[in-house]
């Protein structure tokens, strides 16, 4: 058996040691997860930002064949009358994007193809004429439907109708 001071002493180590050890597992398992995503997943989740452009007299909704809006969407899936909205997606490749139920585009059957195969973050606008018809803008960097990126704005309402 040990003597009473040599028991002291161990024992005013072990405990800060103890809390040092848990404290750098705890950190390492936080620098060495995943990267994040923000579902727990495992898995890097790329975004896809629709920019929806309304120059039609009536209200039009957007929807996306892979699910709800992310909670980082600055708007609502539905755009009123001469207004522009901007939604975020979690991407999946396939994907549909439509307007009150008719499909506006169509990832399997853009010409162009979908950019970096889906492994980034993207870009989508889509128009909603004066007549209420919808289509794919044409973006003027890449020529595409899509293209790769993270920023997009607002036109102001007053560019958007007459």
């Amino acid at each position: 058996m040990r003597p009473l001071v040599a028991r002291r002493h161990l024992r005013r180590l072990v405990t800060p040691v103890a809390v040092a050890t848990v404290l750098a597992l705890l950190m390492t398992a936080c620098v060495s997860g995943d990267g994040g995503g923000g579902n727990g997943g495992g898995e890097t989740e790329y975004v896809l930002r629709v920019l929806m452009i309304n120059a039609h007299t009536e209200a039009h909704t957007l929807t996306y064949s892979n699910g709800a809006p992310l909670d980082i969407s600055p708007d609502g899936e539905t755009a009123e009358s001469c207004t522009a909205i901007i939604v975020a997606y979690a991407l999946a490749v396939p994907f549909e994007l439509l307007v009150d139920g008719a499909p506006v585009m169509i990832s399997d059957e853009l010409p162009e193809g979908v950019p970096l195969n889906g492994e980034a973050d993207l870009v989508a606008v889509i128009d909603v004429l004066e007549d209420g018809t919808a289509q794919p803008s044409q973006n003027q960097s890449s020529g595409g439907a899509l293209e790769p990126g993270r920023q997009v704005g607002k036109p102001s309402s007053a560019g958007i109708c007459p």
